[in-house]
């Protein structure tokens, strides 16, 4: 069997359904190839939390107090210091929210826009003719198919089935994530055994932990979350760790659920002959906090605009009529998101002491500069501020709060993801720079401790 379509998209999560949608309604065929059926879509995990300002900026309808989707909707949440004794209200509203029924909406909206929703269709090998991805072999309804497609798109989630299979010479970057590249994440579902007693409250993080103590389906029950590299056994024993510091009151696990997120660098290039990558397949989540749903839309709203500029040409779409997907999206959100997670290494050396300080002089973790790298994935630092920051710092050590050690790395991560960020905002117009451009954009993250 043999099925043709303009948009081949492999997995129907949230960033296969936004996209498959927005070219589907610019009037493109367009095949939606999801490995589980719709009813189990999202079931890994159960609850998620969604910036509430992005719901406008992508076109996605808000759903509505007592639907299926929604839990609660909080204004603002706590950043918390290492001990827990300071908190930094930040004010930015999240929307707690259920996966499944949210996916499954996106899904609906998708096949309105006229795509075709095949579910229970397992991607099995990439067709490759003549150096280009032309479908893909899956198995469906008992049966191999041949999908075939001006463009294949991987949206496939942290396998990354298409990407991966693809041969090394194809121009896109074929790794896998391993145990470095993730963060294992562990989430207790939790039931305060007094609900009347002083417990967390809305949506609480301790960054130096990065533990989190958000709403659940009730106020009595809370996600108490947790998300570190290298192993699920890892993020169990940071969650212990932080309990043995700090105190919640007494509750019983109702359940647990385990997944993981990308902790890495996307493909230095997003697009190749016939094929495009997206969300987590391309590692496009947020540093700060993991999160992909709203991270991904980006880079779909992009492609969408140029994919369906390049599909009004006749024939297969190469990696020349795709390439302003990669220019588009590394200079702008691309170079944010380079330059944050560049200087994860510096802070994550930090001691739970010296973090202390930092919460103490308002150095990081003030309650605007969390605001502004939630909404706009950076900061704005004046000169004035720059210098406030240096002296706090400097006298720090003088004070023997914060070790030299740390603050040479910490600024030399500071320092690296400024160079990583202006060259992404230089990203090469056409793919003849793209060669020269990955050969410093490597050497660039290998000195980043990446």
């Amino acid at each position: 069997m043999a099925e043709e379509c303009d948009v081949l998209v492999v997995g129907a999560g949230t960033a296969g359904c936004y996209f498959a949608r927005e070219v589907a309604r610019r009037g493109h065929s367009v095949i939606l190839l999801e490995r589980d059926e719709r009813n189990q879509v999202g079931k890994r995990l159960d609850i998620f939390h969604i910036d509430s300002i992005r719901f406008r900026q992508f076109g996605i309808e808000e759903p509505t107090e007592g639907s299926a989707e929604l839990i609660a909707i909080h204004p603002e949440g706590l950043c918390l210091s290492p001990d827990g004794k300071i908190a930094k209200p930040v004010k930015y509203s999240f929307h707690v929210m259920r996966l499944t029924p949210f996916i499954q909406r996106l899904q609906r909206e998708a096949e309105a826009a006229g795509a075709l929703l095949v579910d229970n269709c397992e991607f099995k090998e990439p067709l490759l003719e003549g150096g280009r991805l032309s479908g893909v072999r899956a198995f469906s309804a008992g049966e191999s198919v041949e999908y075939r497609a001006r463009l294949v798109v991987d949206a496939s989630g942290t396998t990354a089935a298409v990407r991966t299979s693809l041969p090394p010479d194809f121009g896109v970057e074929t790794f896998a994530l391993g145990p470095g590249d993730v963060m294992f994440t562990v989430l207790r579902y939790i039931r305060w055994k007094d609900p009347q007693s002083p417990h967390p409250r809305g949506l609480n993080f301790w960054p130096f932990y990065k533990v989190f103590c958000n709403p659940s389906y009730t106020e009595e029950e809370a996600i108490l979350g947790v998300g570190q590299p290298e192993s699920f056994q890892r993020s169990e024993e940071v969650l212990e760790e932080f309990l043995s510091k700090v105190i919640l009151p007494p509750f019983e696990i109702i359940k647990i659920e385990r997944g993981i997120t990308p902790y890495r660098r996307p493909p230095l290039s997003l697009v190749g002959e016939g094929f495009l990558c997206l969300g987590d397949a391309a590692c496009i989540t947020k540093p700060f906090s993991g999160e992909g749903v709203t991270a991904a839309w980006t880079l779909c709203q992009i492609a969408a605009e140029e994919v369906h500029v390049a599909l009004k040409h006749p024939g297969p779409l190469g990696r020349r009529s795709l390439w302003n997907v990669n220019v588009r999206y590394f200079q702008d959100q691309g170079a944010k998101f380079a330059e944050l997670l560049a200087q994860i290494p510096g802070a994550a050396g930090l001691t739970s002491d010296e973090q202390q300080y930092l919460f103490r002089k308002d150095i990081i973790f003030s309650s605007q500069e969390l605001e502004e790298i939630n909404r706009d994935y950076g900061l704005r630092v004046s000169f004035s501020g720059m210098a406030r920051m240096g002296a706090l710092l400097v006298w720090g050590v003088l004070s023997r709060q914060f070790s030299l050690k740390n603050l040479r790395s910490l600024l030399g991560s500071i320092a690296i993801s400024g160079k990583i960020a202006k060259h992404y905002r230089s990203y090469p117009r056409t793919p003849e720079g793209f060669s020269a451009w990955e050969k410093r954009a490597k050497g660039l993250w290998s000195r980043a401790g990446f």
